[in-house]
């Protein structure tokens, strides 16, 4: 326990001075990230949900008697022995200066001890799973923390999640998300109002020690992290802006279904069986741009994992090589095209870029996922700059059904951490 306390430690050690001396390490494939990543390939297929609903948000009550489960697949097929710790996060995604037996109870790391082989699949795979807080380990401070899973020493991650405890003692109050009120954004943007009523919690510097965050689908790269209260009326802040709080609304999200390899669903054009597995091609995606606004139902970028040809989704569901196209008749300049959803872990990885193919002039890419259910978006990321922007390929329509999630942290004077005082959302549809 005590070595392995050390390592953990000396690992946060390590990487913040190295972060601090040398940035570009940063961005090397294996060393840590405290974001939703996969850092080796044989690992697919990372979740991280309430235990009850799949669809919902890597958020939990502190001290309540919810769960989130965590679950990964390993193609490597073989049983291995994984462990997982919790780090503990300020409000930008930086580690916290705190020790972990200041933030965790009970043990300061686990054994995942769930796992199950595929079954009746073309390709062989290790499912893994596992839900906490547990009897084990438990969070028992408010605020961000990644859950890091690791096989032999945490320096090495296999895969880093993004989860929230948070602690209600900040109201949140008004909160809706409407048409953009600017003329200029009129049509294409949405704003998102709310106040916080801190009650009878004492915050002395609310400008300062209050840090508000508004997510879009669950997106951090678009993420609304730097406003400040409009007014404060006693122990009121009110976040009813105009400008700052303002959203690309972007458009519904396009959906594919391989729930079955037997039949062409919707918008699948052939399934072919190679010597490699099998091979999905989607139908060519159309540019939307100038198209209207369709009211459609989907699941705001998320995936749901599920086989029609067998009875056990986790371990039956099949591994397939799904190739996504969109045409578009000259490569873009000055940045990149990305496919972004839960299965790129939405980010703006090597792996999510499309590539130009200049005979067929079409953007291509093609993803190794298991049979489900999945929702997409193609976002361009211009060259030097961070959030990936929907309106160049999937237009922007003020009557999207976009999720909304408000996050509110506060760091009072005296405090060594951020904690999470604040969580709400505005269920979709509600525009």
């Amino acid at each position: 326990m005590n070595m392995r306390f050390t390592s953990i430690l000396g690992l946060l050690l390590i990487h913040l001075v190295a972060f601090s001396q040398n940035t570009s390490t940063y961005f090397s494939n294996n060393v840590l990230r405290y974001e939703d990543k996969i850092y080796q390939a044989n690992i697919k297929t990372l979740m991280l949900t309430p235990q009850e609903d799949e669809l919902g948000f890597p958020a939990l009550a502190l001290n309540s008697t919810s769960a989130l489960l965590l679950s990964f697949d390993d193609l490597n097929g073989q049983a291995e022995v994984y462990r997982y710790t919790f780090i503990h996060c300020d409000a930008s995604w930086n580690p916290s200066p705190l020790n972990s037996n200041e933030y965790l109870e009970g043990f300061l790391e686990d054994e995942i001890r769930e796992y199950e082989f595929s079954f009746n699949t073309t390709r062989s795979y290790t499912h893994y799973t596992v839900s906490f807080p547990n009897e084990y380990i438990k969070p028992k401070l408010s605020g961000n923390y990644i859950v890091l899973v690791y096989k032999e020493k945490p320096e090495e991650p296999s895969l880093t999640a993004r989860f929230m405890v948070y602690d209600s003692r900040v109201e949140i109050a008004g909160l809706n998300a409407h048409r953009a009120t600017m003329p200029d954004s009129y049509q294409t943007k949405q704003e998102v109002d709310f106040q916080l009523s801190t009650g009878k919690l004492y915050i002395g510097n609310p400008s300062r020690e209050v840090k508000v965050v508004i997510l879009q689908n669950e997106r951090w790269d678009n993420a609304i992290t730097n406003l400040q209260p409009r007014n404060i009326s006693g122990d009121v802040l009110d976040y009813n802006y105009e400008d700052g709080n303002l959203f690309i609304a972007g458009n519904e999200f396009r959906r594919i279904d391989i729930k079955s390899l037997k039949y062409n669903s919707e918008r699948i054009d052939s399934i072919r069986f190679r010597k490699d597995g099998y091979h999905v091609f989607v139908k060519p995606d159309m540019v939307n741009t100038f198209r209207d606004y369709i009211t459609e139902t989907d699941i705001n970028g998320k995936q749901i994992i599920r086989t029609e040809d067998m009875q056990v989704s986790e371990i039956e569901a099949d591994y397939v090589w799904v190739h996504f196209r969109l045409p578009f008749g000259f490569p873009l300049v000055n940045g990149n095209l990305y496919i972004q959803g839960a299965f790129t872990q939405r980010r703006f990885s090597p792996e999510a870029m499309m590539s130009y193919n200049m005979e067929k002039k079409t953007y291509e890419a093609v993803f190794l996922l298991k049979q489900g259910y999945y929702n997409y978006q193609y976002l361009f990321v211009e060259t030097g700059k961070k959030p990936g922007d929907p309106s160049l390929m999937e237009g922007s329509h003020y009557e999207t059904k976009n999720q909304y999630t408000v996050l509110v942290y506060v760091r009072m004077q005296g405090d060594m951490h951020d904690s999470l005082l604040g969580f709400a959302q505005i269920p979709e549809g509600t525009l």
